[in-house]
């Protein structure tokens, strides 16, 4: 009986090791599993953001041109006023972001926009299914359309700035696999909306009855309208899958915040000033509170590629409306005109495939690097034709067309490469209290130079001079690269940025 006992406690003995591995081996599964449907939830929440987004934009343009045929200064106005609330709002709207709590900040900046995407689409159906083209009531209409549709994008801009950078960082945690990963599959998703709602929201216009229009826009509206729900409801689900999400945000970093209350009480003047000084205190308090966005911006360990992703928007080397119009004056037909910014599009998401691998087998600095350096290269290629004609060479129509087209297809795969190289060194190296402030000015400044972009576009509109805006276009992005190459050799490809492990680790 005494050996029985013996053996008994032997074989519980080596069974408790199992069984504790066992444990250990299930409750890694259960944590992966979690991670991975979070990881789904968000991009299923980001989709249908997105989708609406994406289709309003392009719902909203044609729609200007529906209501004025004969001009495209409401479509230009409506672009610029777009471009100019992003630019001056996105760092005000991410230090808000940064202030909220996590689900918090998602859910109004997915309200904002879906409200004002539904408030511009009434508006815009009132317009369509009414005779008057003029008028105070009209032309009231017609602001409310613009205003609203613009003040979206900075629920749109907020939204961004929160599932997309703060929400997927905090998921991936120090995993920068995952979160080159999920950065991926999110630039994905943002691609393959931009090819596919425009095309719903075309295939809508073309085949539903009415007047025209008024069927996409009524679409929409509905969409904004009852998308918001699961958008939050996708939320809450990633947070319950993951204590991560649903843990509060961590506190910011000794002083990253520290003169936050000093600027607020410099207005105050501790009850004793003139109204007029306190009137002055309360703007520089307001300029300082507007400022310490752009400050942080400036001092983020990453700010020299931040700004090179920045530059990239200081340019005509894309798939827009200037771009467009000088193919078309060249004879391109707008059949392929269409095929060739498809392929553009499909190039983009082809890079967000091959991103997770090359970050892995390179590291990210170098995946940066070598993708700048491989947009420049194709874009180079594509304008030499060009801007070789307007000096005098003789190079013939196709030469320069086919040229310019296939070296922007091309161009697109190094551009969203480095675009998830750039975002991704942003995410590891800011802090989490100052990521969303951080992220809000890289979308003020990218606008602000894409606003530069097309108001050179409106001072040299002739396409004989496009090729020259071709060619200083090509010379930002080469500023670009220098900084990003600048930056690789300092940082030693990353390896000497604090507390980032950015070596390759395939």
């Amino acid at each position: 009986m005494a050996g029985a006992t013996g053996d008994e406690e032997a074989v519980q003995l080596l069974d408790a090791p199992r069984s504790s591995t066992m444990e250990l081996e299930l409750d890694a599964t259960s944590k992966l599993g979690g991670h991975e449907a979070a990881s789904r939830a968000l991009q299923a929440s980001h989709f249908l953001s997105t989708w609406g987004q994406r289709g309003w934009e392009f719902n909203v343009g044609l729609l200007m041109l529906e209501l004025h045929p004969s001009s495209l200064a409401f479509v230009a106005l409506w672009g610029l006023l777009d471009s100019a609330l992003a630019a001056a709002c996105g760092g005000a709207v991410g230090a808000w972001v940064d202030r909220q709590p996590r689900l918090a900040a998602a859910s109004r900046m997915y309200l904002l926009q879906n409200c004002c995407v539904a408030a511009s689409a009434a508006t815009a159906l009132a317009l369509l299914l009414s005779r008057a083209r003029s008028g105070a009531l009209y032309w009231l209409g017609l602001g409310v359309t613009m205003a609203a549709g613009s003040a979206s994008t900075l629920g749109a801009l907020g939204s961004t700035l929160s599932v997309e950078r703060e929400w997927t960082k905090t998921l991936c945690g120090g995993d920068h696999a995952a979160l080159a990963s999920l950065n991926a599959a999110m630039k994905r998703i943002d691609l393959t909306c931009l090819i596919a709602s425009p095309l719903m929201v075309g295939l809508v216009m073309q085949y539903a009855g009415g007047p025209p229009m008024v069927g996409s826009t009524l679409a929409l509206l509905a969409w904004n309208m009852l998308a918001w729900w699961p958008e939050v409801l996708l939320l809450r689900r990633a947070q319950r899958l993951s204590p991560a999400l649903a843990a509060d945000k961590p506190p910011r970093r000794a002083g990253a915040g520290s003169s936050e209350h000093a600027d607020d009480g410099a207005g105050s003047g501790g009850g004793t000033g003139s109204g007029s000084s306190s009137r002055d205190g309360g703007l520089a308090a307001a300029l300082r509170r507007q400022a310490r966005p752009w400050a942080q911006y400036a001092r983020q360990p990453a700010a020299a590629p931040a700004l090179a992703l920045a530059l990239l928007y200081l340019t005509v080397m894309s798939w827009g409306t200037l771009m467009t119009a000088y193919l078309k004056s060249e004879g391109l037909p707008e059949a392929e005109l269409a095929l060739y910014r498809g392929l553009g599009a499909v190039s983009g998401i082809l890079a967000t495939l091959a991103f997770p691998p090359l970050h892995r087998w390179l590291g990210l600095v170098p995946t940066g690097a070598a993708a700048i350096w491989l947009q420049l290269a194709c874009l180079l290629g594509g304008a030499g034709p060009a801007v070789a004609a307007a000096a005098g060479a003789p190079v013939g129509s196709g030469a320069r067309v086919y040229a310019l087209v296939w070296g922007l297809v091309l161009s697109r795969f190094g551009l969203w490469s480095f675009d998830l190289a750039a975002n991704q060194l942003i995410q590891e190296t800011v802090d989490h209290g100052s990521l969303g402030a951080v992220s809000g000015v890289q979308g003020s400044l990218q606008s602000l130079l894409q606003m530069l972009a097309y108001l050179a576009g409106v001072v040299q509109p002739g396409t004989q001079q496009f090729p020259w805006l071709m060619a200083a276009s090509c010379c930002a992005v080469g500023a670009a690269a220098a900084l990003v190459t600048a930056f690789a050799v300092r940082t030693g490809c990353g390896r000497r940025l604090p507390g980032l492990a950015l070596e390759p680790v395939g």
